[in-house]
């Protein structure tokens, strides 16, 4: 059974913290009012900045323990922001993960639109591209479904990299998840790592 709530947009000032991972990107997003599918593969990194992962347990419920887990950086520190939406931060390299496992009833493609329209005006903005693409989960949630934007922004004097992507699972057309990364330009092999870790290992308990 799929939880809704109210669909959340990210607001155009992302968060500054980011995650590690390794990628490659498709082609940048041309200057036209239609939003269109230009290819983002993320891919796992040659290497990483020795980043231990373990599953991790998060959206404590009680008595019934937790609603949501996913394969993630194990020293991280979590961060409760609101109802279904956390955060896993590394301060000390300004990257982090987070989480909204509240979303829809939207597609992975309408979410990712809307998105793209959200971050109209955002200061420095460059679209590296957007996807959407079938991969399976590796947690038992069947195929999924994945619309990701690749972008980048100016936070103060300083770029910023972000990927957003969100996810339908066990072959459904509506999303379950929006999961974002976000951290330094350099850092975006590590942030897609983990990014693409946690879409494929990500278990939300109705």
């Amino acid at each position: 059974m799929k939880r809704y709530g109210v669909m959340a947009g990210v607001a155009t000032g992302v968060a500054a913290l980011a995650a590690a991972g390794s990628v490659l990107l498709g082609t940048t997003q041309p200057s036209s009012a239609a939003v269109t599918q230009q290819p983002v593969k993320l891919t796992a990194a040659q290497s990483s900045t020795s980043i231990t992962f373990v599953k991790r347990y998060f959206e404590r419920k009680y008595p019934h323990g937790y609603l949501s887990n996913a394969v993630l950086p194990k020293t991280w520190r979590e961060v409760h922001i609101g109802p279904h939406e956390t955060r896993f931060d590394d301060t000390a390299h300004s990257r982090m993960i987070r989480f909204n496992t509240w979303w829809g009833p939207e597609t992975p493609q309408s979410a990712l639109k809307r998105k793209v329209a959200a971050l109209k005006g955002t200061r420095g903005l460059h679209i590296v591209g957007t996807s959407t693409v079938g991969m399976p989960s590796t947690a038992g949630q069947g195929r999924l479904t994945v619309s990701t934007i690749v972008y980048t922004y100016k936070s103060g004097s300083t770029t910023r990299w972000v990927a957003t992507r969100y996810v339908a699972q066990n072959g459904q057309k509506l999303a379950d998840a929006e999961i974002t990364v976000a951290g330094r330009p350099t850092d975006s092999k590590t942030l897609a790592l983990v990014l693409n870790k946690a879409t494929q290992t990500l278990v939300i308990t109705p």
